[in-house]
């Protein structure tokens, strides 16, 4: 690799939000290693989205497989894209066979991925897939890079970035979550795309998210208000309304509401997210904000919030992880996470400002 500082290098990222965010660190060790080349990720939109702006990335071709590129057609087209770019090489952080058809049609003359998913003859310089079982997934893509830079990765934990533009657009957008600024924020996250599987009950949200109200509120009475924000993906809007007719303290609603980069700008005011085993809780973490996130069917060793182990919540059943979609007996990985394990837990992540924390000290909270 040392030969690549002035190379052209697409960079296959992963579909989901949470594995793209995982992926980062990967992303910047190769910078690292090449910080001259070009890189230019292919994304999907939304993950697209998610990376504009950051450091590691130079350019983005989006991938739109419900648009123009859908089918075998579309396909072609893109791939057609890619040849035009005449890449030097292709690092695939995605397992897919699709992945590697991609760059080895497009002429890539070198391709590199993990051999997985039947795809190991199409890559030039294919890498034994290591054992995921306990793995976690930051570890599972830097180990990728490690494999063709033969040099450790540094810093292991992803970030995100946001531009101060972004965030401003987002605070005009969304003035009830910004306005005022002293008051508290709690970011409530109950949906989970992948399945039912990883869902925590919606009456449990709203139980958790109306007693951070009263708790916070107690400890802080010179605030002007602690409110609840309830976010969520396209399709999710009716769980998020759900939630907020069973709260005693009305929240602001915005599932369904935000785009990636809106929703980015909602989490930075955010003090602390509660929220299931979902891409909202990656994207927390890059993003500097503490979590509570209730696992159940996934395994925590290896898609934890990076850094945030104690911001995990879990029971102790047999049969978890099972990372099955939906549960096909009665649920227990997630009934028996109870309300005040997971108020418990997000009083200890949350997040106060110095002026709150100053607060504290003159009412004698803190020593």
């Amino acid at each position: 690799m040392e030969q690549l500082s002035s190379m052209n290098i697409l960079v296959r990222v992963p579909n989901w939000i949470g594995d793209a965010v995982m992926c980062l660190p990967a992303l910047m060790d190769l910078r690292d290693h090449v910080p001259h080349a070009k890189v230019t990720v292919l994304a999907r939109p939304i993950i697209g989205e998610l990376l504009r702006g950051h450091p590691g990335v130079d350019e983005v071709l989006i991938y739109s497989h419900h648009g123009e590129h859908k089918g075998l057609i579309g396909l072609w087209h893109l791939i057609q894209l890619v040849k035009r770019k005449q890449f030097d090489r292709a690092v695939l952080f995605q397992n897919a066979f699709e992945a590697a058809v991609i760059a080895w049609v497009a002429g890539i003359p070198s391709r590199i991925g993990y051999a997985t998913d039947g795809r190991c003859w199409l890559l030039s310089e294919p890498v034994p897939r290591p054992d995921r079982a306990h793995l976690h997934h930051t570890e599972y893509y830097q180990d990728l890079v490690k494999a063709i830079t033969h040099s450790p990765g540094k810093d292991c934990t992803p970030q995100l970035f946001l531009s101060p533009e972004v965030k401003n657009a987002c605070a005009r957008q969304f003035p009830d979550v910004f306005l005022p600024s002293d008051s508290l924020v709690i970011g409530i996250n109950p949906g989970s795309v992948y399945g039912s599987a990883k869902r925590w009950m919606p009456e449990r949200f709203a139980e958790v998210g109306d007693r951070l109200v009263e708790r916070l509120t107690r400890e802080f009475p010179g605030s002007p208000f602690v409110r609840c924000v309830l976010i969520g993906s396209k399709g999710e809007e009716e769980l998020g309304q759900d939630i907020a007719r069973r709260m005693r303290y009305e929240p602001i609603v915005l599932s369904g509401r935000t785009t990636i980069q809106e929703l980015m700008g909602v989490l930075t005011r955010c003090s602390v997210l509660v929220t299931n085993d979902t891409g909202p809780m990656h994207v927390a973490q890059a993003l500097g904000v503490p979590v509570a996130a209730v696992f159940g069917s996934t395994d925590p060793s290896t898609t934890s919030p990076h850094g945030q182990s104690r911001g995990v919540v879990k029971a102790s059943v047999r049969c978890a992880p099972c990372l099955l979609r939906a549960c096909p007996i009665d649920h227990r990985c997630m009934t028996q996470v109870s309300v005040e394990k997971v108020v418990e837990v997000a009083l200890s992540q949350v997040r106060i400002s110095p002026d709150h924390r100053n607060e504290r000290r003159i009412r004698g909270h803190v020593g």
